[in-house]
């Protein structure tokens, strides 16, 4: 085997082995843990089928923001790395801040619904829909800024599994590098 080949094969090696690392090595497993924090209290936020079971997957998230993020400033613990991205509505204050008034709406809205059924309020459609109705507004709130954890998951990425962050921003210009280096191996060296 000529040292063209070899060098080839290396190359080629190294182009399969480094994505597969940097994927399984580091973006998944942070990604795992980063669902375990806070990713299946926001999906099944999302997915409860009362407004208690919302609040309290809400709540979920909330309390484990702020034992994750309890030493640091929620005003500069932002969810970009960008200097022109880092504004009030990408920090965790602006997070802190929703879930404050997402949980007391929630609230209202639970002393609403006893009151209905309690017979001291009346509603103009039919109870259930009026729950339905309710219910997916608030799914759809909790989706407008891009999830309940819009601040919390770039912030979290940044501090606590920046190679996760990154990967991709150094993985694909390793990969550029390995194949326009295996042009150069190519092109100089003979059969």
């Amino acid at each position: 085997m000529n040292i063209k080949s070899m060098v080839c094969i290396l190359l080629v090696a190294l182009a399969i082995i480094i994505p597969v690392v940097a994927l399984f090595g580091i973006y998944l497993p942070a990604v795992a843990t980063y669902n375990k924090l806070f990713g299946s209290h926001v999906t099944m936020a999302y997915d409860q089928a009362t407004f208690e079971g919302m609040r309290m997957q809400v709540l979920a998230v909330w309390t484990q923001m702020n034992k994750t993020f309890a030493d640091y400033n929620y005003a500069t613990s932002y969810s970009s790395p960008w200097y022109w991205d880092q504004n009030y509505e990408n920090s965790l204050a602006a997070n802190q801040d929703y879930f404050a008034s997402l949980i007391s709406r929630l609230d209202l809205t639970i002393e609403e619904k006893d009151q209905i059924l309690a017979g001291n309020k009346t509603i103009l459609i039919p109870y259930n829909q009026w729950y339905q109705q309710t219910l997916e507004s608030f799914r759809n709130e909790c989706k407008r800024e891009g999830g309940l954890d819009w601040a919390i998951n770039g912030a979290w990425f940044l501090t606590f599994a920046p190679m996760a962050y990154w990967v991709w921003w150094w993985v694909i210009p390793l990969e550029i590098i390995i194949f326009i280096f295996a042009g150069i191996v190519i092109a100089l060296f003979p059969d």
